[in-house]
């Protein structure tokens, strides 16, 4: 049966559609109250290259009827979550923002997260890109320690003899503890910032007096960088206890502009934005609605979110547990003026730069037509695999989202395993990582680029099949003199690009990108272990308070620069300490 033959058959009641694709995949999940009427739309208007692209891609299509669109409305939800359809996720951008949690355990410990679960006891955030939300970790690790080690190992961990864990590795931690430190973090994030600073400085002044003088600069910049963040935090508007979302939009004939400001503890936390180019026959309560469901989908729900004045509230309520307004106060309505005027600043911005983001829109076109994709790649992740005489073998993944790369995704892989060969290699790589994007719900790539020929690729499409994924592979092939020379296609054919294209120049900057990520990488291990190859000669020092050093310590230069007493502080023994510094004194000479 044709499209237009399923399409004229479809009653004309409330209920949702399922486009699939000819993979049998589901593209995208809508509701109706007329499936007939609603259905039809897609073919008979003009919309906007997303929609075209979709209507394209659209093999066939179910629908599953219910008694009213409201119905409708938590069954498209519901379907959804369960399908991650490509085209319901805005921009193909899946909304994971920072949080620090505390983890519900009977020790628990800190975790830095971007999905936030029920299974925490405590969820802080969302916090900016760059806000050195990791650095905040630290200082509570350093100021009120939790469990930091796997817990129960029947002696001290590492951690534990640097005063950053709270002894869950050999001994039963009173709740009275773990009750006082959590009670002291939620100060904190609630804004009582001064006990904090306190002690920063009063532990950095120590160190400095015990000519500890790299401890004391490490807590100098922990502070320094604990000021920024709680800087970008400080514009306040609302009570202490209100923890608020504000949505609002800007939107002209052909562009709609969304910005969410999220207010923790009455501050401002955190801003994000979204532009999506429309067309007069788009309805922007329902880019509304889906932009919301993108967002609370992995992050936490507010106690009140409020939405536009001309945002209807209905459907919304029943989505996000009734806890959806228009401004009422002052306040409210001062907070939405400015939320308008930060979405009408970033479409202003973008329109700026406009052209550069079309750049790379077409360069990812002419990639998907030079290797006859079904769709254009707009999430790419290369793979790259680095190591000298088969020592510190170490995997580099790269991640490019809309033709820019997106360097908070990058991931590196430690890979010892018995085998040497370079497909043993991938596939451990391949498997590790795709296995955690499926585990934890991550969007997949729609195309995977080895660096490297048939062997590389023939790995990692192995190892795709055992984890049963169908994502287009390609290889990206060097010369004799390790320059970018062809592409090994989907069919596995070569395939030469002009040297000054810029397609070509964007696949060699890839390259080089994954290469010197993979690299760097390889090399902060092998420093690492030269560490410790060289430390293993110091008498009385074992493997444990080695690994110590290497935590503590960056360098071998960094330990000769450090007092005695701070080399106690890891050691814990005075004659270790004496040993060392014999040993460090006479190294080099």
């Amino acid at each position: 049966m044709s499209l237009k033959e399923q399409v004229e058959i479809l009653p004309l009641k409330p209920g949702c559609y399922l486009f699939f694709n000819s993979f049998n995949q589901v593209l995208y999940v809508g509701k109706a109250k007329n499936l007939r009427n609603r259905v039809n739309s897609y073919f008979n208007k003009v919309y906007n290259y997303k929609t075209t692209r979709l209507v394209q891609e659209i093999i066939r299509l179910e629908t599953i009827i219910t008694k009213t669109e409201k119905e409708a409305l938590i069954l498209e939800h519901n379907l959804i979550k369960q399908y991650k359809p490509k085209y319901n996720i805005l921009l193909n951008d899946d909304k994971h923002y920072p949080y620090i949690v505390i983890t519900k355990e009977t020790d628990p410990q800190y975790l830095y997260v971007r999905n936030v679960h029920q299974k925490y006891a405590r969820c802080y955030g969302p916090f900016p890109e760059g806000s050195h939300a990791r650095e905040i970790i630290k200082v509570l690790e350093r100021l009120y320690p939790l469990r930091r080690c796997k817990g129960k190992l029947g002696k001290p961990c590492l951690y534990y003899h640097i005063n950053q864990c709270s002894g869950a590795c050999f001994k039963i931690v009173p709740k009275e503890y773990y009750t006082t430190m959590l009670k002291k973090v939620h100060a904190f994030f609630k804004g009582n910032f001064n006990e904090i600073k306190t002690l920063l400085e009063k532990r950095m002044l120590q160190a400095a007096n015990n000519l500890q003088f790299e401890e004391a600069q490490k807590l100098k910049l922990l502070t320094r960088n604990l000021d920024w963040t709680l800087s970008s935090q400080t514009v306040e508007m609302l009570n202490q206890d209100d923890d608020v979302d504000v949505v609002s939009l800007y939107q002209t004939d052909e562009d709609l502009v969304l910005t969410t400001l999220f207010y923790r503890a009455g501050k401002l936390s955190y801003k994000d934005f979204e532009y999506y180019p429309v067309t007069i026959n788009d309805d922007y309560q329902e880019f509304y609605r889906l932009y919301l469901q993108n967002i609370y989908q992995k992050n936490m729900l507010p106690s009140k979110i409020i939405v536009n004045e001309t945002i209807a509230l209905s459907e919304l309520n029943l989505l996000f547990d009734n806890r959806v307004f228009h401004p009422q106060t002052a306040v409210e309505k001062t907070i939405m003026r400015m939320a308008t005027d930060n979405s009408y600043e970033s479409y202003r911005q973008y329109q700026s730069t406009a052209q550069g983001q079309l750049n790379n829109v077409e360069v990812l076109q002419e990639l998907q037509d030079c290797l006859h994709l079904k769709e254009v790649p707009y999430l790419i992740e290369m793979i790259d695999i680095a190591n000298i005489n088969n020592e510190f073998v170490t995997g580099g993944v790269i991640v490019y989202k809309n033709g820019r790369p997106s360097r908070n995704d990058y991931r590196k892989y430690n890979l010892n395993i018995a085998y040497q060969d370079d497909a043993r290699r991938i596939a451990a790589v391949v498997q590790r990582r795709y296995q955690k994007l499926i585990e934890t719900e991550q969007p997949l790539p729609n195309l995977i680029i080895m660096d490297g020929g048939i062997q590389q690729v023939n790995a990692c499409e192995n190892e795709l099949l055992k984890l049963k994924l169908t994502i287009p592979i390609i290889g990206l092939v060097k010369n004799n003199q390790h320059k970018t020379d062809h592409i090994l296609n989907l069919g596995k054919k070569k395939v030469y690009l002009d040297k000054t294209s810029r397609l070509f120049l964007f696949l060699t900057k890839m390259q080089d990108d994954v290469h010197h990520f993979a690299i760097s990488s390889f090399r902060r291990r092998q420093t690492k272990a030269l560490t410790t190859s060289i430390l293993e000669a110091v008498p009385l020092l074992g493997t444990q308070r080695i690994r110590a050093l290497n935590l503590r310590f960056d360098s071998i230069g960094a330990m000769q620069t450090a007092s005695n007493d701070e080399l106690y502080q890891v050691l814990r023994s005075w004659k270790i300490v004496e040993n060392l510094r014999k040993f460090l004194e006479n190294f080099g000479k």
